[in-house]
């Protein structure tokens, strides 16, 4: 009688262990490896969109960035700021990531292997103007030429033209402004909007102006559009992994093609 005593005993005490254990795995797994990022965010559709603007739409890279990380069991909290602040805060580790930008803003910044976006500055004039870019003499020969503050334009010749502060170009900030852009553009204020092709396009199509819009240049560089993490967060390698081999798995299944078609728009890597 001692000895199943003893054996009964035992065996609660086994199952007991193998209680806690379980439960100490559960724990973790809900808690402990599942984080919570917090991403910048700034206006600049189809790519990075503010949801409140955009009917809950937050862009594409905000919902790879739920999908991708999600995956995982990681969370995404977007905060709305400026593009030149969302930077600062991402690099002083005060916001996890920023949801759209290019190497080359923030060259220490952890990235993704895989591009998730091409961009091309292009400039767009109203549909009867004759104005065209065709490099640095046709920017001094615009009567005005409207560009956000703080954006990179990517194109040498562009940038140098824009940093000297000339004249004929106008630099704005605060609230929504690309779309006060193209108020001015057609209202005739302005000779020539720049911004990359897709967020232009979508802007107009959006407001209902795209039908008194034409192309009217475009610039010679292509860049690379990336989400990326802070360098002060010692888990922002593993996000940028997750993210890039989320992103192949769901161009592999079709899933990033049917993300993309609610913005629509195409795959970068098959246009």
């Amino acid at each position: 009688m001692l000895l199943q005593n003893q054996q009964t005993n035992q065996a609660k005490k086994s199952l007991t262990f193998s209680l806690l254990v379980v439960c100490f795995i559960t724990l973790f797994s809900g808690s402990a490896f599942s984080d919570t990022l917090r991403i910048a965010t700034d206006e600049w559709c189809p790519y990075d969109c503010v949801a409140s603007q955009n009917q809950g739409k937050v862009g594409y890279l905000g919902d790879l960035l739920v999908e991708t990380l999600g995956a995982r069991g990681h969370k995404v909290e977007f905060v709305e700021v400026s593009y030149s602040r969302g930077l600062q805060l991402v690099r002083e580790g005060k916001l996890d990531g920023t949801m759209a930008c290019f190497r080359e803003d923030a060259p220490d910044f952890v990235f993704p292997d895989v591009a998730l976006g091409k961009s091309n500055s292009t400039f767009f004039s109203h549909k009867d103007s004759n104005w065209r870019y065709t490099g640095k003499e046709s920017l001094e020969q615009a009567k005005m030429i409207g560009i956000i503050k703080g954006y990179d334009y990517v194109d040498p010749t562009v940038m140098d033209y824009f940093n000297q502060n000339p004249d004929n170009v106008i630099a704005i900030t605060g609230e929504k402004p690309l779309e006060r852009l193209l108020e001015m553009l057609v209202n005739g204020r302005l000779t020539a909007v720049i911004e990359d092709k897709s967020v232009l396009e979508y802007k107009a199509q959006q407001i209902g102006k795209a039908d008194q819009l034409k192309v009217s240049g475009t610039t010679d560089v292509v860049i690379d559009v990336y989400s990326s993490f802070s360098p002060k967060n010692p888990k922002s390698a593993e996000y940028a992994k997750i993210m890039s081999e989320e992103t192949l798995k769901m161009r592999k299944d079709g899933r990033l093609a049917k993300l993309l078609e609610r913005y629509g728009i195409q795959d970068w890597q098959v246009q």
